[in-house]
Order: C-alpha cells, then sequence, then structure tokens
C-alpha cells in the first residue's frame, strides 16, 4: 500500500508534469528570428545562380532545411568563386541544406576526367553564399 511519502512524492511529479506543460514558451532570440528569415528568403533557384548551375525542376520553391536539389553546371567560374574549382560546364551540381546557415555541395563529372569535389558553403543573413573559414 501507499505511505504518506510515496503519495508526497506522486504528487509532486505530477505536479511537475502539469507544470511543465503549461509553462509557456519562451520568446523567440533574436539570432532564432534570424534563421528562420533567412529561410524564407532562400530558394533553390537562388542557391542554383549563385553556384553557375541550372535547375531542372521548379526554381521558385523555397530551400528548406534537409531538402536537397540536383542542378548542371553552367557557369564554372561562379563556382569558383566560391572555392570548388577545375570542375567542366555540364557536371552534376548536388547541394543539400544541412542547418539552416550551412549548404553542403558536391560536384562531380565524367569528362574530361573522373573527378568529384565537396565543400561546405555558410549562407549569410542575406542568403549569399560564402566559403566557411
Amino acid at each position: 500500500m501507499f505511505s504518506t511519502r510515496h503519495l508526497a512524492h506522486a504528487l509532486a511529479l505530477a505536479a511537475t508534469c502539469v507544470g511543465l506543460v503549461l509553462a509557456p514558451t519562451p520568446a523567440l532570440s533574436a539570432q532564432e528570428q534570424s534563421v528562420k528569415q533567412q529561410s524564407s528568403q532562400l530558394t533553390r533557384g537562388d542557391v542554383a545562380e549563385q553556384l553557375g548551375s541550372k535547375l531542372t525542376s521548379n526554381q521558385s520553391d523555397e530551400f528548406a532545411l534537409g531538402s536537397s536539389i540536383t542542378a548542371t553546371l553552367v557557369d564554372p567560374a561562379k563556382l569558383a568563386k566560391l572555392g570548388i574549382t577545375g570542375m567542366h560546364e555540364g557536371a552534376r551540381v548536388s547541394v543539400m541544406r544541412v542547418a539552416p546557415d550551412k549548404l553542403r555541395i558536391e560536384v562531380d563529372e565524367l569528362e574530361p576526367a573522373p573527378q568529384m569535389k565537396k565543400a561546405t558553403l555558410k549562407i549569410d543573413e542575406k542568403g549569399r553564399l560564402a566559403v566557411v573559414p
């Protein structure tokens, strides 16, 4: 049977659980608000354009966290400015949004010689891509 002590512990646990459920959610910090604004500014088409590549699907979709795109490289100079050099027009560009402010890029090609290059890029507050320091 339950003693007074066990009953007191059970009631305290129940009160704690109710308190956690009913506790108000804290306001978003400035950093969290920035990340939310940042994600709404970045589209698949914008990322492809900054990488010098062309998408085969709808370019106006938001580029959400965890999603990916595959495109074809059309301007290797834009990719070179972001640190991925030596790739040629027609290479496959795969991009995944791995964090609110980071993209993982893989570029591979078969011609003129098989090669693959990878990089992680940072997304600034304006949605522009930059090399991770």
